[in-house]
């Protein structure tokens, strides 16, 4: 019985539809946000200048290289702990470790594009006796092999070959076999090009993440440094206080040995140098916390790392007023953000063609 042509028309044509419609999901708009052409706060009296109260929307500049910013300080010691922290920081390379297998995750899902083969070859080597050898090798001959292949999506390769025979010593076979599996599904709903969408977007999310960490990890590193200087700073000025308060007590002990003054104010002077040392003690602990805190971000145990007291010589520079609002321009968690609903989008498609 012949198929009637309109009907192999009408299928064709469905089969068409069908997948000019499924193959892809549903497109990705980035959000749109309707925003005012100036914030109702402001007024011209406010400010100064012909721009009062205009601003621009935001222009995202997250893939904007960042640059060794802790080098606007110009510490030394600073720049090069700066360098061992993208080495050797752990939690920069979790996240980098994630980063790359985000990437890889990328590959696997664009080999479903083509044909999958899978082998399980196996081998047999078999020794028979000498009773049996004269038998098999008048049957088999010093060597012999057969094999059949097939092209429907499986087949199987077999050999086998006499590796020695002897009517005193017997035989050893050896039996080769290689089955072998081919399968390829076509993408007619787009369930592969989603999952590539939706893995390529979740590499993207995993490289905000990344850059996120490192900056992150950068700035609590120049934190740190700035925190341990000033205690350095600090303790500094507390055993020259010490110091001072020191030769005010030994000055009062005189004065009262000579009745010029009273004990209570050499009790009074030693109270106040105890303090002054209990309160130095604390410096330096604090000081020692900062010191572990940056060998921990640089990947070195505490105990063997160490920073000399040092003061700071450098003058802090100075920020424009306009860089905050600039730096939400550029700031990667928002952009892993956006791609993680680039990458929940992408999703819906390959849900989509799982129904």
């Amino acid at each position: 019985m012949k198929t009637p042509l309109s009907t192999l028309t009408l299928v064709a044509t469905l089969t068409t539809a069908a997948i000019a419609a499924g193959c892809v999901g549903p497109p990705y708009v980035k959000p749109n946000v309707t925003v005012p052409a100036a914030f109702k706060e402001s007024s011209p009296a406010a400010y100064v200048g012909a721009d009062a109260g205009a601003w621009q929307p935001a222009q995202p500049q997250d893939a904007a290289l960042k640059g060794k910013w802790w080098e606007v300080y110009g510490e030394p010691e600073l720049n090069a702990l700066e360098e061992q922290l993208d080495i050797n920081n752990q939690n920069i390379a979790q996240y980098f470790q994630s980063f790359m297998a985000a990437r890889a995750q990328v590959s696997v899902a664009r080999a479903s594009y083509f044909p999958t083969l899978t082998t399980t070859p196996q081998a047999t080597r078999t020794h028979t006796s000498g009773v049996l050898a004269n038998g098999a090798v008048s049957a088999l001959g010093t060597s012999a092999g057969a094999g059949t292949a097939t092209g429907t999506g499986t087949g199987t390769t077999t050999g086998t070959g006499v590796a020695s025979a002897s009517s005193a010593k017997g035989a050893t076979f050896n039996e080769f076999s290689l089955p072998f599996d081919v399968s390829w599904e076509p993408d007619l709903w787009g369930r592969i090009r989603n999952t590539v969408r939706e893995y390529r977007y979740a590499a993207q999310v995993s490289a905000a993440d990344l850059e996120n960490e490192r900056l992150t990890e950068q700035a609590a590193l120049a934190v740190y440094y700035f925190e341990l200087r000033g205690q350095d700073a600090l303790q500094d000025l507390y055993n020259k206080t010490i110091e001072a308060q020191k030769k005010s007590l030994e000055l009062t002990r005189v004065l009262v040995e000579t009745g010029i003054d009273s004990p209570e104010a050499a009790a009074q002077a030693e109270v106040t140098l105890a303090d002054t040392e209990a309160t130095a003690v604390g410096v330096a602990t604090n000081r020692a916390i900062y010191e572990h805190a940056i060998a921990t971000l640089i990947g070195k145990p505490a105990a063997d790392f160490s920073m000399p007291v040092k003061m700071l010589t450098t003058p802090v520079p100075k920020v424009p007023v306009d860089i905050p609002s600039k730096l939400l321009q550029r700031r990667p968690d928002i952009a892993a953000a956006e791609r993680a609903m680039a990458e929940a989008n992408a999703l819906i498609g390959v849900e989509t063609a799982a129904y």
